[in-house]
Order: structure tokens, then sequence, then C-alpha cells
């Protein structure tokens, strides 16, 4: 990693910041989640990023992966927790941030322990620490607060437009996760904390989130060709979702569309992902970056 690539790291954190801290304060109960969505991916473009992937808005037990359709008519509840997970890019350059609301009071515990579980795995991490040791951290300080950890969602590596790369972070002491971070990385760290089973499931009736999977297929609609040409060019590899399709000058339905893609395997597809009916799920989330054998909490500048 040169000093470059360093700042855009810098610069993608310090606008995620501001763009969090600012959708934070406008979330309210009745509120329509494409109209967070909308505000939070503009704001990002008008301070000079772009958008990661699509904002991500869990509502109670959801835990990731849904962000508003087109015309999306889902609202904000009086009560339950709210995960906003926003990324943003640099010239691929990626941050990657979540935080937990308690709309009502009733799970305030379970929200602050998730930002005190975060703010544990910052204070001890450093270059050469194991990934399972970030778990072990993760999965200690919940069990302190009376809740579990997530262990089916984890933190991860990030790369120049790749969300995912390579390595993930358990969210509990994963005998596997030997592997240590590294100077000149980025990762993202991110607990999720439950009063439900600890483990997710996918709902693949519920996919609202897409990332391209084969470039080269045959069609015989050259409509299609052209806008997963589209697809390709715009995003980079990137996820992203119909709304971000509909400037497009086509006479198709874009949600359906892209379903129809996920199915047939063009595209890859991120089903809702869910704990247990009646529980609830927090989030937290920063990334750091190490450079030069020094940690720099990027989404907190």
């Amino acid at each position: 990693m040169n000093e470059e690539e360093f700042k855009k790291y810098l610069r993608a954190g310090e606008i995620a910041s501001k763009v969090m801290k600012e959708i934070i304060r406008i979330v309210r109960p009745g509120m329509l989640l494409i109209e967070i969505a909308e505000k939070a991916e503009n704001m990002i473009r008008e301070l000079g990023g772009e958008p990661a992937f699509p904002i991500n808005i869990s509502i109670g037990n959801e835990a990731a992966h849904y962000t508003p359709l087109i015309n999306d008519l889902k609202k904000i509840p009086e009560s339950g927790v709210v995960k906003i997970d926003l990324g943003v890019h640099v010239d691929g350059y990626i941050a990657d941030m979540a935080r937990s609301i308690d709309l009502d009071g009733r799970y305030r515990t379970l929200v602050d322990a998730v930002d005190d579980v975060l703010n544990k795995i910052l204070i001890n991490v450093k270059p050469g620490i194991s990934a399972k040791e970030i778990g072990r951290i993760a999965e200690t300080y919940a069990r302190r607060y009376g809740f579990k950890t997530v262990r089916n969602l984890s933190g991860h590596m990030l790369d120049r437009y790749v969300l995912h790369a390579g390595y993930n972070i358990p969210n509990y002491p994963d005998p596997l996760a030997i592997w240590r971070l590294k100077n000149n990385n980025a990762y993202a760290i991110e607990p999720f904390l439950t009063t439900g089973s600890g483990i997710v499931s996918e709902d693949k009736n519920i996919v609202s989130i897409y990332s391209l999977k084969k470039t080269k297929f045959k069609t015989g609609d050259k409509k299609i060709g052209s806008i997963i040409k589209i697809i390709e060019e715009r995003f980079k590899g990137l996820p992203f979702c119909g709304r971000w399709l509909k400037d497009l000058d086509v006479d198709l339905d874009i949600e359906n569309m892209l379903r129809s893609l996920y199915k047939e395997g063009v595209l890859y597809g991120y089903p809702l992902l869910s704990d247990l009916p009646g529980s609830q799920v927090s989030q937290a989330e920063d990334t750091i970056v190490i450079y030069e054998n020094q940690v720099f909490v990027t989404t907190r500048r």
C-alpha cells in the first residue's frame, strides 16, 4: 500500500463517518426506508465518494442484506433495533461502517453492548493479532452483557473494489481462524449481537442486492446484454441494487429483470439474513487500515 492508496482509504472513511452521523440523526419511526437510502447514497456522492454497496437497513431480527426496492413502501417501525450498514469507496478503496439505533429505549443495552464490543476489539487490535483472538474478544464481552454473537456473520478483509477479500474475522474464537492481520491491509471489524439463536438464516424469497457473476452468457435480448455491460462498467464487481439502474432508459421492470438474472445464474444474489422471529440483532462496524505498522480507524475521523 502506498501513500496515495492510504489517503483514499482515509477519505472514504471520513465520508462514511459524516454520512452515518447524519443518517442516525434523521432516522425516526414512520420514515420510509427508501428515503433514508437515497439520502445516504446521494450524500456519499455529494461528498466525493461512491457507494461501495447499497445501504443495508435491517430491522429487528434482520441482520443484513436488505436495501429498499424501487418504490419500496417499507417504513421504520415504532420499536426495535435498526441497523444502518453503509459503504463508501474512493477510486475503489473502501470504508465499511455500521451502527445500530434503539427506536424506543427497550433495547438500549443490546445497542450499547455491541458498541462496547467493537470498542474493546479496536483497543486490542494490532498488526499480528489473529482473527481467532478478535473473535474471542467479541464473544467474551458479548457474554458479559448476556448476549450471543452471531456466529455465521463476520468481519472481513477489504481490497480495491473487493468488499470481502479472502479472509473473514469471526465473532467467536474459531479454531480455524489462525491467520493474522498484516501491515498494508484494510479490514472491516464487524460484531453482531443477538437475543436469538446466534445463527442467521437466508430468506431466498427476499433478495434486493446483487453483484455480477457472469459477463458472458447467451441471450437473444440485446437490451439485457447492454444492461449487463452497463452493470459491469458502472459497479466494477461491487454489489448494486435495482434503484441504481432506474436511470436507464429501458422499458423493463428492473427488479423483475434482476431477479430473473439471479435465478439464471448471471448475478449473485444476497438474500435477507435473519435470526429467529421475535429476536433482536445489533451490529457495529468500523474499518481499519494497518499502514506503516500503525492501526488507523478510518471511519472514526
